[in-house]
């Protein structure tokens, strides 16, 4: 079993089950990488993927668990590397950040600023997805960190922190009848539509 097989394995899923879309995505060949999905499902005595005809379908139940593994094998080599590289250079890498359009566009410039004049090597990515997005792009590594609302279903392969509370604010024209009310609640705002 080999570390590409893998990367060949999790790109198809990325890709919809694709196998052209992931040899395009990893610059090599359609049947290279039909040819070393093939050896590995020999290697593990298992179909990973459904096949219709000559397409893949979906993944098979055994397949889901590989899928899973690997993604974390992948990730683990990736971890090394960074370790490795954190070591021999500790001023240098990369750093993605993933965050909601506000956090990108009105919190994040100035800190990204301040932490690019003390660590100038560091070249820091910002990519900005709703938080079902977020919370897939830390899991495959594709992001270091995310800044956003907490998921509807969290993971135990993520690490929630409460960073901050959010204020929810009201804004009416000055001649509104809610700024008569000592206290706002939800069912006096549900009054007005």
């Amino acid at each position: 079993m080999k570390l590409q097989q893998l990367r060949y394995l999790c790109e198809i899923v990325n890709r919809n089950f694709s196998v052209s879309g992931a040899a395009e995505t990893l610059h090599t060949s359609q049947p290279s990488v039909s040819r070393q999905i093939h050896m590995l499902e020999e290697e593990l005595g298992t179909e990973i993927f459904v096949r219709a005809k000559k397409r893949l379908t979906g993944l098979t139940q055994p397949g889901t668990e590989v899928f899973q593994v690997a993604r974390r094998m992948l990730q683990d080599a990736e971890s090394l590397r960074k370790i490795s590289e954190d070591f021999s250079n500790q001023a240098s890498g990369e750093f993605t950040i993933a965050a909601s359009h506000t956090h990108a566009r009105y919190a994040l410039p100035e800190i990204i600023k301040k932490f690019a004049k003390i660590h100038p090597i560091v070249r820091v990515t910002l990519r900005q997805g709703s938080p079902p997005q977020m919370l897939a792009w830390v899991q495959s590594g594709e992001a270091d960190i995310a800044i956003s609302t907490e998921p509807a279903h969290p993971t135990k392969d993520v690490l929630f922190l409460h960073c901050y509370k959010v204020d929810r604010v009201v804004l009416v024209p000055p001649t509104h009848p809610l700024l008569k009310l000592k206290k706002l609640t939800l069912e006096a705002l549900s009054q007005y539509p």
